[in-house]
């Protein structure tokens, strides 16, 4: 079973609950009063909804309800993509990458992989590279055991509305460190219906997500890269 197999098995009763959260989205503001004082799982996020009894936190209302929304068609993209956690490394290889130049690049892929130099492959574009890499970070067992640790504290016993909010709530915090840290790369994501399931990388890129909105050198990238693999 690949990461993508096993994060479709620890999600499926979090589609069930977004198919269902989606029809009903629309009454979390009237049945709001019944679940905020819950001391359940979930009840930090369900009772930010109280925001939306008051006009001067209407906009805080709206936000909770857009990253509700987020987090199903993030969701959805998880049964839809053949393996959305390698489409979010791919896509985060992809925007290092971009500030290199053709030659730069294919030293990075050199130096991480070592199969550029090997099989004297050229690579005529930025995201074969990127594809080559994000395969090799895939295919690491450290970076399988991180992913599926990460998977595991946050899908367990989804079988409740205040539990799937549990689990929004740690995603859209999540999202929101990204948008502070790297609002770019936040943007690549939410362009792609991801940003929601940036938790689930979050581990093995937080360390230098920051870093990324400076200028970086070679070395940099590498030691970047190379630490998603460790």
């Amino acid at each position: 079973m690949d990461n993508a197999d096993y994060l479709r098995m620890s999600m499926d009763a979090n589609r069930k609950i977004s198919i269902s959260l989606e029809k009903g989205l629309a009454n979390v503001q009237r049945n709001g009063k019944d679940v905020i004082s819950s001391i359940y799982s979930g009840a930090e996020r369900v009772s930010w909804y109280s925001s939306c009894f008051f006009d001067d936190y209407k906009d805080v209302c709206q936000e909770l309800k857009e990253e509700d929304r987020r987090m199903i068609a993030a969701i959805n993209e998880v049964f839809n993509r053949k393996d959305v956690i390698f489409n979010m490394i791919e896509m985060y290889i992809e925007y290092i990458l971009d500030n290199f130049n053709e030659s730069a690049r294919k030293n990075i892929v050199t130096q991480i992989t070592g199969l550029l130099a090997k099989n004297r492959v050229v690579f005529v574009t930025k995201s074969s590279m990127s594809y080559l890499i994000a395969k090799s970070i895939s295919d690491s067992i450290n970076f399988t055991t991180k992913i599926r640790a990460t998977i595991g504290k946050t899908s367990n016993a989804i079988l409740t509305l205040l539990d799937f909010y549990s689990y929004v709530q740690k995603a859209a915090l999540s999202a929101r460190r990204l948008k502070t840290f790297n609002p770019s790369f936040y943007k690549v994501l939410y362009l792609n219906k991801l940003e929601m399931l940036y938790f689930i990388i979050e581990p093995i890129v937080q360390k230098n997500i920051g870093h990324l909105n400076t200028m970086l050198s070679e070395d940099d990238a590498i030691t970047i890269i190379g630490d998603m693999i460790k």
